[in-house]
């Protein structure tokens, strides 16, 4: 993050008169932008409040800051919290039972696949507002209405943010597969490419499958149901690159811990469980582990809101970058 960046933070912190701030940056872009803020606070013998979806066991800011010395972390496994840390870190139902005051609180909405809302970001909030003297909303968006946005570029990872193509068909997708979507599948055979790909549910999953295979069977020795396999075997696969692999799964999903960049294809994008949130995580999953992003194609009926709204976000995050003069 650059210097003029972290300082607004820093000043924002020691000086504003407004109790709450936008951090806005791609997903995934991990804890750089903020590990400055948590690491003052608690020099000062101040208390932080870090919500985040991300594995107990993988915490990204427990990570950090367990390196530079502090030891006072508390970190929630079960609905019972343990509030007498300096560094309390929780997940959103947790935070529902948080009862002591804060310095700071970070709702980290940017290193896990997303699960709740923006308006159940805002009402869990406003509930611990009051508990604390400043609050960072750390997303892919604007959280609080009417208050200063520090946009952070994806600055440090590679490549630009992968645009969706979105292909439109009239076919029932519960029984068909496009050509256009067959024709990129052998692109990625080809190429030896990992593939995921993600369905509306089990039923179209094992309709989708059979349909692949039945037009060509070459695909057979290539395509895995990932129900079947298991996520050990599937990411023992992905380190196999003699071949290329087409995982199909209805579960909505990034896969984080699989050492891969995939291409991916939403099959059936306009369906009432995308909404843009993990449409635009899916976006950056494509490009997570190289320089060599994936493709992401959206494969529906009609273009949501859902959807032009992930392409606009898309968009908007590699305009920050060339605005920025990253290359």
């Amino acid at each position: 993050m650059k210097t003029e960046k972290r300082m607004q933070l820093l000043n924002w912190y020691e000086a504003s008169q407004e109790k709450a701030i936008n951090m806005k940056t791609v997903p995934y872009m991990g804890i750089e932008p903020v590990k400055d803020l948590v690491e003052k606070v608690l020099k000062e013998n101040g208390r932080v409040l870090y919500i985040t979806g991300e594995d107990k066991e993988k915490v990204l800011i427990v990570r950090a800051m367990r390196y530079l010395g502090f030891e006072s972390i508390s970190v929630h496994q079960d609905m019972e919290i343990n509030e007498k840390e300096s560094l309390v870190i929780c997940d959103y139902l947790q935070a529902l039972r948080v009862r002591e005051e804060y310095d700071l609180v970070i709702y980290d909405d940017v290193n896990s696949f997303p699960i709740h809302k923006k308006p159940e970001m805002q009402h869990l909030i406003g509930f611990i507002f009051p508990r604390c003297r400043k609050v960072v909303a750390y997303s892919f968006e604007s959280v609080f209405m009417g208050m200063d946005i520090i946009e952070i570029p994806m600055e440090g990872k590679s490549g630009f943010v992968s645009e969706p193509r979105v292909l439109e068909t009239r076919l029932n997708l519960e029984e068909f597969v496009p050509t256009s979507v067959y024709e990129y599948l052998l692109w990625f055979v080809f190429e030896k490419k990992k593939v995921l790909f993600i369905t509306t549910n089990k039923k179209v999953k094992k309709k989708v499958a059979r349909f692949l295979t039945k037009i060509d069977e070459s695909l057979e020795s290539c395509i895995y149901d990932v129900d079947e396999i298991g996520t050990k075997t599937m990411k023992e696969l992905c380190r196999d690159h003699t071949k290329s692999h087409i995982f199909i799964t209805d579960n909505l999903d990034d896969y984080v811990d699989m050492e891969t960049n995939f291409e991916i294809i939403i099959h059936g994008a306009d369906a009432n469980r995308y909404s843009y949130r993990e449409l635009i995580f899916l976006c950056l999953r494509s490009g997570y582990y190289d320089e060599l992003n994936g493709e992401v194609l959206m494969l529906c009926q009609n273009v949501t809101r859902d959807i032009e709204k992930t392409r606009d976000l898309a968009r908007h995050f590699n305009k920050v970058l060339w605005d920025e003069g990253f290359e």
